[in-house]
């Protein structure tokens, strides 16, 4: 468990803010240019906006690795935690790798834990080495990342104020998420922190709407979970949003957009010319998949987190060549529904043949359909949910136990939050520490909502039982199984670090049943 400081309260999610400012700077210049001397307009008005540049990135130039115009780039985002009176560049909160690859089949991303230690080396946690400046950090990085097979460079270094969070939730607004469970903390026991003070939240289980205040304690929670689930939950927050914001509403709003996150950015990269050098490299990547590559850790008593030179060695491997994503296809984003609830539409994955997947049941899964009603009666879902059938797993995780406190059924709001168009229910399954430790959980949805934007974070499709499903990736685990019915959309949704493998994640979906009452 990773607990706050008494003198270091909880921030809001800097890495949702870096995914989102990568995201943001490749978009905003792309969808607001035509021609090249357009984009090189926007480039410069874009640099214009960015933080005054610090001291520390001016040293951090020194070892950034120098690349030419069009190949592949490596560029570190880093999460400045730095307080009210405090100088920038002097402690991170998080650290991530991003491969700009045009001729790559993937975008590559890789978290670096800043409490991260490596076996047989110092016992200094990563973080310790942005305490100068960012080019300790750097230098660091390439270091660890390095074998004698490949040298790791670093190319370019973005760093992001946490406020640029706060800046980019109240410009984009709410957006339909997948919350695995019950998040709940008043600082009271038997759940709060007490003294401690965490951020208090009240976020409930299940695929619903989520705005302002809600979006910034659900992505920055951090009671009860340690960097490496916090970074899984802010990464699934950011495909949803990602897949949700209008094209349409960052060409109207780009100067605001700029205005409002850019000033809390510093960077190497300080010309129209250097920006619109990323950016033409970031055309080639738009649209591909993005694959987290998983860096292998394991919690120590002092409460850090410990990998191998193996498990870096890994790590850089898959980032610098990631080959290709399971199921062969990129994210197609659909409209989102409108203002007052209208049903909307979602692009489709492109038609070809569906695969069947042989029928297996894991060793790891038992029948438990008993239980699943049981959970179905006893949380209220049978007597909330009515516009649409119940569906029931007749298998789950042999350890798991079903969390009825945490299962409901529920409204849920329409894009403008004037109505309640929609039913959801939501079956959370808690693997209660026999995958990857506790604080895992999946879940079993349904929802009246025929064209949720969820189905357009799939890539692929599988036969299971007589039905097809959706398939939605994350890197080579598969995230959730989607199906459509004529009154309604259901799917399987894996924990936050997905601990069901693929063919558990199959299995169950296989096994699904109406609920008979």
């Amino acid at each position: 468990m990773s607990s706050p400081h008494a003198h270091r309260p909880p921030r809001p999610g800097i890495a949702f803010a870096l995914r989102f400012l990568l995201a943001g700077v490749l978009v905003l210049v792309v969808v607001g240019t035509a021609v090249a001397t357009t984009i090189r307009r926007e480039a410069d008005q874009i640099v214009q906006n960015f933080a005054e540049p610090t001291q520390a990135t001016q040293q951090a130039k020194e070892a950034l690795s120098d690349v030419e115009p069009g190949k592949p780039q490596t560029m570190l985002l880093v999460g400045d935690d730095a307080r009210k009176g405090e100088k920038s560049g002097q402690r991170s909160d998080t650290m991530i790798l991003v491969r700009l690859d045009g001729d790559a089949k993937v975008t590559s991303m890789l978290s670096l834990p800043r409490d991260l230690i490596v076996q047989g080396g110092s016992s200094a946690r990563l973080n310790a080495s942005f305490a100068n400046g960012p080019k300790g950090l750097i230098e660091q990085l390439k270091r660890i990342l390095s074998t004698p097979q490949e040298r790791f460079d670093i190319h370019h270094y973005v760093s992001i104020r946490f406020s640029a969070f706060s800046a980019a939730v109240k410009e984009f607004g709410c957006f339909y998420v997948d919350v695995d469970r019950k998040y709940f903390n008043d600082n009271n026991p038997p759940a709060g922190g007490g003294s401690e003070g965490y951020a208090t939240i009240d976020v409930p289980a299940g695929y619903q709407r989520l705005c302002g205040e809600d979006s910034l304690d659900y992505v920055r929670f951090r009671h009860l979970d340690n960097d490496v689930v916090r970074e899984a939950r802010q990464a699934h927050y950011l495909a949803e949003a990602r897949g949700q914001i209008a094209t349409s509403s960052l060409i109207t709003q780009q100067d605001k957009l700029t205005k409002a996150i850019f000033k809390f950015v510093d960077t190497d990269i300080r010309s129209g010319k250097g920006l619109l050098g990323v950016v033409k490299l970031g055309l080639d990547v738009v649209g591909k998949p993005t694959r987290r590559v998983t860096l292998e850790t394991t919690d120590t008593e002092e409460g850090a987190l410990q990998t191998t030179p193996a498990g870096l060695a890994k790590a850089a491997k898959e980032f610098l060549h990631p080959g290709s994503s399971p199921g062969g296809g990129s994210t197609s984003i659909g409209s989102s529904p409108d203002a007052d609830g209208g049903s909307g539409t979602t692009t489709k994955p492109k038609k070809k043949k569906v695969r069947r997947a042989k029928a297996r049941t894991p060793k790891t899964l038992t029948a438990a359909p008993a239980a699943a009603k049981a959970v179905v009666q006893q949380s209220g879902i049978a007597r909330d949910f009515r516009d649409a059938p119940i569906y029931i797993p007749r298998l789950m995780e042999y350890e798991a136990r079903y969390r009825e406190n945490y299962s409901r059924g529920y409204d849920i709001q329409s894009r403008g939050g004037r109505a309640f168009p929609w039913q959801g229910y939501r079956i959370v399954v808690d693997l209660a520490g026999g995958k990857d430790g506790s604080g895992q959980y999946y879940g079993i949805q349904g929802t009246s909502w025929k064209d949720p934007p969820v189905l357009a974070l799939a890539t692929d499709s599988v036969r299971l039982g007589g039905r097809t499903f959706r398939i939605e990736y994350d890197g080579k685990r598969i995230r959730r199984l989607l199906w459509q019915t004529p009154s309604g959309t259901y799917w399987v949704n894996n924990s936050l670090k997905n601990s069901l493998t693929n063919n558990e994640m199959r299995a169950i979906a296989r096994s699904l049943v109406r609920y008979d009452g």
